[in-house]
């Protein structure tokens, strides 16, 4: 059905009296709306209660920058989980150079098959990483195996609003080794559940994270890089190869996306 933002507007519309000038319109949007940082997804994970004693899994971990961010913030100790043989080595160098760096540890695995005996941990931690996870239903599982009885899980990811079409999300999915099921909010939400879980909080986070990067650096410039890469292929694959221009191309587009609403960032607390 039509309404007031589906209905085609006509010329009149488009260019005539609006009640107030264009410059005043384009100024209401040139405005801070107070976005939050990233690190708030620290403060939801703070509602748990996690202390000093606390043990959490980072899953997905990378180089470990986000355990030791929770090391420092909570005094907790984090065993860090990551797949990849790179990201380990260099968590390693990481932790061994950190302050905090004796309450983290760091080893090979993978959401499906986590490094820890039964009721391990007190929380887990999970950031922008369910979006390579093919089995989601035995990954949830394996988290609740390593979860203390009441645990829960503080989980970050990326989903497709309507506006992303299906050509845009199949080529994303492909370019960034991302599975097209994990793009689907209600999919992600219904398996939780059949796999034990309450959902306690679902944060909406959207494009405040890029919101207060972009407002406080000034300098990604995505729009104009996507630009460039779609203007000169031939050329960056010449200077690149093919595998680092997709995987750049679609780490481009996947930000724009979220600053535009096609992908929405959201923040899950979910529990055992």
């Amino acid at each position: 059905m039509a309404d007031d933002f589906t209905t085609p507007l006509t010329v009149e519309q488009m260019y005539g009296d609006w009640g107030f000038e264009w410059e005043d319109a384009v100024a209401m949007t040139d405005r801070s709306l107070g976005p939050r940082p990233r690190t708030s997804m620290y403060d939801t994970f703070g509602t748990l209660g996690i202390g000093a004693g606390g043990y959490v899994l980072d899953i997905g971990a990378r180089d470990a920058a986000q355990a030791l961010d929770l090391a420092e913030r909570f005094a907790c100790r984090v065993l860090a989980v990551d797949p990849v043989q790179a990201n380990a080595d260099l968590a390693a160098e990481v932790i061994a150079a950190h302050e905090h760096g004796g309450l983290v540890d760091i080893k090979l695995g993978t959401i499906n098959d986590i490094p820890a005996d039964d009721g391990t941990f007190d929380a887990i931690f999970s950031r922008d990483m369910m979006g390579h996870v093919e089995d989601l239903e035995g990954a949830l599982s394996e988290c609740r195996r390593v979860l203390k009885d009441g645990g829960a899980m503080t989980i970050h990811d990326v989903f497709a609003t309507p506006m992303l079409e299906p050509q845009e999300s199949a080529r994303l999915c492909a370019d960034l080794a991302q599975v097209p099921e994990r793009l689907d909010a209600e999919l992600f939400e219904r398996t939780a559940e059949e796999t034990g879980f309450t959902i306690e909080v679902t944060d909406r986070v959207a494009s405040e994270w890029l919101e207060t990067l972009l407002e406080g650096e000034d300098g990604e410039k995505r729009l104009l890089t996507a630009a460039r890469l779609h203007r000169c292929k031939d050329r960056f694959v010449e200077e690149m190869g093919v595998i680092p221009f997709r995987v750049v191309r679609g780490n481009n587009l996947w930000t724009i996306y979220r600053m535009i609403g096609k992908l929405e960032d959201r923040v899950y607390v979910i529990r055992a």
